[in-house]
């Protein structure tokens, strides 16, 4: 089980801002998006034969004293623990989402060296990476008319039609449902990930 730490801006998102109003022209009439939040999702892998738990307590320091992961000026942050952070990653109150990776391997080797070696760290194995944006949207008939919001706005397949998310570049997960951690880590622990379509939360 690998430890957590989810960032955003608490200033204006310039990037999530031009999404938001770039996404409202591409939805189907009689759909609306509410709301766009941009998020950064670090997993903290521990390394074979190790547990979370040798390294998330001097972690916790590491991020609250450091600028490593959080300017505390532009952002606000959610750091949890394996044991604490349950069984399934957990949706915003009327949200869904798209997770996105790196096609290739998300491990930030260079990030991690520059933390272990100002912070050491017994245990810690790898930084992944990968983006999560959250939607608020609202049908016609009062639902969040997910899949058409989803394909509207989610990878990119030609004009007009995608914004978030770059196949060719990225793979993307629709969180449609509460998802187990276990599949997040297994989704961002492939090395390199193939072309395919967007692949939905078990439910």
């Amino acid at each position: 089980m690998s430890a957590v730490l989810t960032t955003r801006l608490k200033i204006t998102d310039l990037t999530a801002e031009t999404a938001l109003e770039t996404g409202r022209a591409l939805l189907p009439e009689g759909v609306s998006l509410d709301r766009l939040v941009r998020e950064e999702l670090y997993l903290f892998e521990p390394a074979p034969g190790h547990a979370a738990t040798a390294f998330e307590a001097p972690l916790e320091r590491a991020i609250e004293s450091s600028n490593f992961f959080v300017n505390p000026n532009k952002e606000r942050h959610r750091f949890l623990k394996s044991a604490a952070r349950g069984d399934s990653i957990r949706l915003p109150d009327g949200a869904w989402g798209i997770l996105a990776r790196s096609r290739e391997d998300t491990r930030d080797g260079v990030l991690l060296e520059r933390l272990l070696r100002e912070h050491p760290l017994p245990g810690l194995g790898a930084i992944r990476r990968a983006r999560v944006w959250w939607l608020w949207t609202n049908g016609p008939r009062g639902g969040a008319s997910i899949e058409a919001c989803h394909a509207a706005l989610g990878p990119v397949e030609g004009a007009r039609r995608g914004l978030l998310t770059n196949p060719h570049a990225e793979a993307s997960l629709l969180l449609d449902g509460p998802l187990p951690w276990a599949r997040v880590e297994e989704f961002l622990s492939q090395d390199e990930v193939e072309r395919a379509s967007t692949q939905r939360s078990d439910r």
